[in-house]
């Protein structure tokens, strides 16, 4: 399997033991997404291959709102609240998410605004895929994208229930 060749600013090289158990673990949230679940193994493996990990604090920011979206991430470890700004000063608690959770997909299949800003809650690991990488792979699978594009309405419909709601 292809390991991506370039480091993140924030990541550093992965021990081989490390490199070992994330590859268990990512190839488990893969294999078990909803989203992901219509990939082939190759498709699967391909994804992968195209991650990396990153790591955030209690209270560090993941992604914030109108920030042009250009990574999608698959939870790993911890949660994630999310918020959406209602008016200056005024936001809307949308959702706490945990393993397996997909976040910025709506940016990894538009490239537009965020449409929420994400943040920690606890310690969160959280695997990153570029937008680039992801349309390659939601390109050879239109299943994907179907369920992508499902996956943004619902979210879209949740948000402005809570917006008029609350």
């Amino acid at each position: 399997m292809a390991i991506p060749s370039v480091i993140p600013p924030r990541g550093r090289a992965l021990l081989p033991a490390e490199l070992d158990a994330l590859l268990a673990d990512t190839t488990a949230i893969v294999e078990s997404s909803h989203l992901f679940k219509s990939l082939d193994d190759a498709g699967r493996r391909e994804l992968i291959a195209t991650g990396y990990v990153l790591s955030y604090e209690p209270g560090q920011v993941l992604m914030k709102q109108g920030d042009l979206g250009e990574t999608m991430y698959l939870v790993m470890r911890g949660k994630v609240a999310v918020r959406t700004e209602r008016g200056p000063g005024s936001s809307v608690h949308l959702a706490e998410l945990g393993r397996g959770a997909c976040i910025g997909e709506v940016g990894a299949l538009t490239g537009g605004p965020r449409t929420a800003t994400v943040t920690a809650i606890d310690e969160v690991q959280a695997i990153a895929f570029e937008r680039h990488r992801v349309e390659r792979v939601i390109d050879a699978y239109p299943k994907v994208r179907a369920l992508l594009e499902a996956m943004i309405e619902g979210r879209a419909r949740d948000t402005v229930e809570k917006l008029i709601g609350g």
